[in-house]
């Protein structure tokens, strides 16, 4: 008998509004260093002196301590006390961030962005974990998407401003203050999930398609991680001004907001593999908006269509993810597969460049969306049937 499924009050309060919205909060704190990385990188070399390789590598290693403690979630997340080890990897971001203000030293900035990220990467795993719980996880997955992009979209209007006037150091305090208010969302998460143990006893045929949709994943990530690493330079080859461009960036994230959702709307009305063939349509269109030398409006609009549609896409993956396992694994798994797109990503596009000639990364970013999205929906359905 799977006792924890049975337990009535452990799964009123992980569907109550307070624990659902903790949850979401803490996997936005988990994203933190993820969704304002190029803030950082920026005022590591501005300030501190570091050339763009040692930056890179500074990066890197916090995308991969999130990527190894989110990744590495599938084995412990079910075996902790949620509360527990939510509050210590809390103290680790604050900690870590905090001692950053104080580094100048390549190898001690190296390590002390590994901390942030793994303590991202923890806070992350439980938060998604308790929303995979959830009756009602594919909409929420939709709505944390939604409330990711707002703090996004928020944090860009305001971090640039403050890094200006207080520095790198004003810039990451900024972030501890953000990472405390995870100790509010910790007071409402329950000490722990569902047992889900049985249900991931599932047919090895079923694990094995699992791993081809996490690769499908996979390729839908590099093609967004390796767009959006080349935005500015597929405006300055249209001919745009750095105003242009920075306007159509900032406005972006809104429309990421409403990808989030609408992929909720076209569940609702359409059934779940609508979303899916949506974001194909979608990011075929605005590749070709960009091969066409866009003006300054049609740049904005692809541009916009890009935040939207890979919004939509990362819910609609994390949705059918939860749907095929139910144990809530692949969910973690793939939020670490998406760190290694975004890394693997600008690499193949920045390798695909011909001086100014964009063909080749446009062309490969609509190659890898078709396999990668096709794949993943035609397995995702095969699995759940």
């Amino acid at each position: 008998m799977n006792t924890a499924l049975d337990d009535p009050n452990l799964v009123a309060k992980i569907n109550s509004t307070k624990t659902i919205s903790a949850a979401m909060w803490m996997t936005v704190i988990g994203t933190l260093g993820i969704l304002f990385l190029p803030l950082m990188v920026s005022g590591i070399i501005d300030e501190l002196g570091f050339d763009k390789k040692q930056a890179g590598y500074i990066a890197a290693a916090e995308m991969a301590g999130v990527a190894i403690a989110s990744g590495l979630g599938i084995f412990w997340v079910r075996r902790v006390n949620w509360r527990i080890i939510g509050t210590y990897a809390t103290v680790v971001f604050i900690g870590a961030n905090w001692i950053s203000t104080g580094i100048d030293g390549y190898w001690l900035m190296f390590i002390a962005r590994l901390f942030v990220g793994l303590a991202s990467g923890a806070l992350l795993a439980i938060g998604l974990a308790c929303q995979s719980d959830s009756k009602n996880a594919d909409r929420i997955f939709g709505y944390w998407v939604a409330v990711q992009m707002t703090v996004s979209a928020v944090g860009y209007l305001l971090l640039p401003s403050i890094r200006t006037q207080w520095g790198l150091d004003g810039f990451l305090f900024a972030l501890i203050i953000l990472g405390a208010t995870s100790f509010f969302s910790i007071l409402y998460m329950p000490r722990n999930g569902l047992n889900r143990s049985v249900a991931a006893d599932g047919p090895r045929s079923s694990i094995v398609l699992g791993g081809f949709a996490l690769v499908g994943a996979l390729l839908f990530f590099m093609a967004q991680g390796g767009l959006w690493a080349f935005l500015e330079r597929l405006g300055l080859a249209a001919n745009l001004t750095v105003t242009q461009i920075g306007f159509a960036l900032a406005i972006s994230s809104y429309c990421g907001i409403v990808g989030g959702l609408a992929k909720n709307w076209l569940t609702d009305f359409m059934g779940t593999t609508a979303p899916f063939i949506c974001v194909v349509i979608g990011e075929i269109i605005m590749l070709y908006l960009f091969a066409n030398d866009p003006g300054n409006i049609l740049y904005a609009v692809a541009v916009c269509m890009l935040q939207f549609f890979w919004a939509m896409g990362m819910a609609t993956l994390l949705g059918g993810f939860n749907l095929i396992d139910k144990s809530g694994g692949l969910v973690l798994l793939l939020m670490s597969v998406a760190k290694v797109g975004y890394s693997l990503g600008p690499a193949l596009m920045g390798w695909l460049i011909d001086g100014d000639d964009y063909s080749r990364v446009l062309l490969s970013s609509g190659a890898l969306v078709i396999v990668g999205m096709l794949t993943a929906v035609v397995l995702i359905k095969t699995i759940d049937r």
